[in-house]
């Protein structure tokens, strides 16, 4: 897309103030198949051990390595697809209305002026300490190997009001390494911008992915996961201090009046990008490939690069019920030389795998 095209940016900042949103119970469609199946790993270090690993010097230099979105795959036929989704056509459904927090001290007031126009040149998210941009924050972990790595991560609405949304690749290699392919040493800082930790730093208790992504590295239908954080000792569940995200799952592919937040390390033909402040797009999302329909991935025009793997594409903010429909997770590169091609930003469909591992996350409840 042309990267003039940034019309309206005032307009839509209003509405990343955050409005006040109606608190609703989850909702899950009735009779579902069955469901995929997810891995899940359970968190072998403590809070405090999390706590004293991430020193100033640790975080620093995890923040000059945020992780790279994928490169897109090479169109696959069915039969390369795992035994859980060949040719599977579930299109599993579920949904949440967004929660606020039990204090509206972070709730500012509704948005009066809709967004005008596409923005696919990422603008910094004013005030992201407010509500709702406070839900999205920096995801600091460790590789297996030990090298420290940043993503972007979201606290979606949960029964255990503790669980973020995030990218597959950003829990677990993809590898088929199982138990040793999971991150480690996970930490969520909300509303985090230029080092400021205005909700203070949350730990991670189980990992959540798919296992057509932990087992099949399937960027096209599993590139997401769930982190069901420990609760703190003064400070309870986060989505009780911060609101969450509610969610739509399903087949939909098309969706308007989309945000997609992130903290991108670097963009297509951006150079001004550091990865130290919250960042948005807004406009529509699409079917990736409306001519292939194995390919039902979503698409979105976004510079953003390395670092926003994981943030949210959400709709229903300029209705006061901003939803998650999907997770930064890739870019069209050249076969050849890696290279991006374009400002195309893609997520996995969220439909059966996206379903199963919600309600994975929801059976944690202590």
């Amino acid at each position: 897309m042309n990267l003039q095209r940034i019309a309206a940016t005032a307009a839509c900042a209003t509405v990343l103030l955050g409005g006040l949103l109606s608190p609703s119970a989850a909702a899950a469609s009735g009779d579902k198949p069955a469901a995929p199946a997810v891995d899940v790993h359970t968190v072998k270090e403590s809070a405090a051990q999390i706590k004293a690993h991430w020193t100033p010097e640790r975080m620093k230099e995890a923040l000059a390595h945020p992780e790279p979105l994928l490169r897109s795959e090479a169109r696959r036929d069915d039969s390369r697809k795992s035994p859980a989704t060949a040719g599977a056509d579930r299109h599993m459904t579920a949904s949440a209305d967004a929660v606020l927090p039990k204090s509206n001290s972070l709730a500012a007031a509704s948005p009066s002026a809709a967004a005008a126009s596409e923005i696919s040149v990422s603008q910094e998210v004013p005030y992201s300490t407010s509500f709702p941009n406070v839900i999205v924050g920096r995801l600091f972990f460790d590789k297996p190997n030990g090298d420290p790595f940043t993503c972007t991560a979201s606290v979606i609405v949960s029964n255990n009001k503790r669980t973020l949304w995030t990218a597959g690749h950003c829990v677990h290699l993809g590898d088929g390494s199982g138990d040793a392919g999971w991150s480690k040493n996970v930490e969520f800082v909300p509303g985090y911008k230029d080092g400021q930790e205005p909700w203070g730093r949350w730990y991670a208790d189980k990992l959540f992915a798919p296992n057509d992504w932990t087992a099949n590295h399937d960027s096209r239908n599993a590139d997401l996961a769930a982190i069901v954080l420990k609760s703190d000792a003064m400070y309870g569940n986060l989505q009780d201090n911060v609101g969450g995200l509610g969610y739509v799952f399903g087949s939909v592919t098309d969706y308007s009046d989309v945000f997609s937040y992130g903290y991108p390390g670097d963009g297509y033909h951006r150079t001004d990008l550091t990865g130290k402040r919250m960042m948005f797009c807004y406009g529509n999302t699409e079917d990736a490939d409306p001519w292939w329909p194995t390919d039902d991935r979503l698409k979105m025009d976004c510079d953003m690069g390395h670092g926003a793997s994981g943030g949210p594409m959400f709709k229903g903010a300029l209705s006061s019920n901003p939803q998650i429909v999907g997770a930064n997770s890739h870019f069209e590169a050249d076969a050849t030389t890696g290279e991006r091609l374009n400002d195309d930003l893609f997520s996995s469909l969220h439909d059966d795998q996206a379903v199963a591992v919600i309600d994975k996350a929801n059976t944690i409840t202590s």
